[in-house]
């Protein structure tokens, strides 16, 4: 890690924040599609807060505390409405990580495999379920119903393409070019079928809920990836170092960008006070005590 290039490293958290930022302004025009007027840098700020505590809270974590931000300056939305944003945001996600996969499984460095049948079996009758449990509960109606609201956006296609498409995409390229320069800090092989085999690695390995497994994944399947995608081998000691530097910075960065803005959407000045401020970010369930 002491070898590690500075100016890479410096390059690469700046495009990561860059690519956040654009996820921000993604999810704001997704907002604004079901409530008028939403503030484009009040949204993004509430995203940027959320992703940056991912590291420390998980990525539903994060999801919470941005969603509760919103919450807080849209009293007219509900929880369900506001879940249903991210779905609306994270369809596009869903389509460039697919996407991603088939080009990493062109140059042999990941795979697919098609559901099996008796998922699809499962998933097709949880749907029927639902959509007959619908109609017979007034309140599962009324849940559906907000959470469509929060959909609105993906049922105006021309708002959908002009307003949060190109966001989505340049938040995509710019965390690709920073995978890159984390590459290059390295001094690893960082050319286009190496960025997207590790983009894709990378992305399996921390879907493992143990901590420091999806580290200890990561770079176990870059080591096994990389030199697939380069054509030669590669560093393994470069290899390791990356799978721990990348998720240590972009975390303390992260969170040091959250905790920044908090204060400032939260208006308060003491450590103490912005743990009070957070924790009213998500309602206390009946009889809990804060």
């Amino acid at each position: 890690m002491a070898d590690a290039h500075v100016g890479w490293l410096v390059a690469a958290v700046g495009l990561h924040v860059a690519g956040q930022l654009s996820r921000g302004f993604a999810w704001g025009a997704v907002l604004d599609a079901s409530w008028r007027d939403v503030s484009p840098r009040r949204a993004c700020a509430w995203h940027v807060c959320g992703a940056g505590m991912t590291g420390v809270l998980s990525a539903r974590g994060g999801d919470v505390v941005r969603i509760g931000l919103a919450k807080r300056e849209l009293p007219e939305a509900t929880w369900p409405a506001l879940g249903g944003t991210l779905a609306a945001e994270g369809s596009f996600e869903l389509v460039s990580g697919v996407v991603l996969a088939l080009a990493a499984l062109g140059i042999g460095a990941g795979g697919l495999h098609a559901p099996s049948p008796g998922l699809t079996v499962i998933a097709l009758t949880s749907v029927a379920a639902l959509a007959l449990a619908t109609r017979r509960s007034r309140r599962l109606r009324r849940l559906v119903s907000e959470i469509g609201r929060g959909l609105a956006v993906l049922g105006e296609p021309r708002r959908f393409v002009r307003h949060v498409v190109p966001w989505q995409v340049a938040g995509r390229l710019l965390r690709l070019a920073s995978l890159g320069c984390f590459l290059h800090a390295f001094a690893l092989p960082a050319g286009p079928a190496v960025v997207v085999a590790a983009c894709v690695t990378q992305g399996s390995g921390r879907m493992l809920p143990i901590p420091g497994a999806g580290t200890a994944a990561a770079a176990a399947a870059l080591l096994a990836v990389l030199p697939i995608a380069a054509g030669h081998p590669v560093d393994g000691s470069a290899v390791a170092a990356l799978a721990i530097a990348q998720p240590a910075v972009l975390t303390l960065v992260g969170l040091a960008v959250s905790l920044v803005l908090l204060t400032v959407l939260l208006g308060v000045r003491t450590p103490r006070a912005l743990v009070r401020a957070t924790r009213s970010l998500v309602p206390l369930p009946a009889g809990a005590k804060p």
